[in-house]
């Protein structure tokens, strides 16, 4: 490998890190969101003044929309993980040109373009979904 190719991969890997960083910091927050919406939504009591004015649904969006935000705060750690760790390897390589490292930080570039591309289809297919039954209920709506 020329240096050219390598200034480019220890480029890109000061990148995977600041995004990586910023994955992690909004991994945490989102699992404080959902940690905080669980409580919520399991101290939410009907007969409290407050819910009691509105409709009481909040304990099962609460915990419902928690354990969402938790399951997205796992998926995150992954994005944050992948490219931390492709960083750490590509910069450890750019000093010590040891092969395991440039062979770690690449297969952790690897992982993370894969959940990328994976989180990618399943939204496109939730999305479609999504569409196809909004669809079928606003026909079965104007039917009956």
């Amino acid at each position: 490998m020329n240096e050219i190719q390598k200034s480019y991969l220890l480029e890109t890997a000061k990148w995977q890190k600041f995004l990586g960083i910023v994955i992690a910091v909004c991994t945490v927050l989102i699992a404080v969101v959902g940690i905080v919406l669980i409580i919520l939504g399991i101290r939410s009591d009907p007969s409290d003044v407050i819910v009691s004015q509105n409709p009481p649904v909040f304990s099962e969006v609460g915990a419902v929309g928690g354990a969402f935000y938790l399951i997205f705060a796992v998926l995150y750690y992954f994005f944050a993980r992948y490219l931390l760790r492709s960083a750490k390897y590509l910069k450890a390589w750019g000093a010590s040109d040891a092969e395991e490292d440039l062979t770690e930080g690449l297969k952790n570039g690897k992982s993370y373009f894969k959940l990328s591309g994976i989180v990618t289809i399943v939204g496109i297919v939730l999305a479609v979904l999504l569409l196809i039954g909004a669809a079928i209920a606003g026909i079965a709506g104007l039917a009956g």
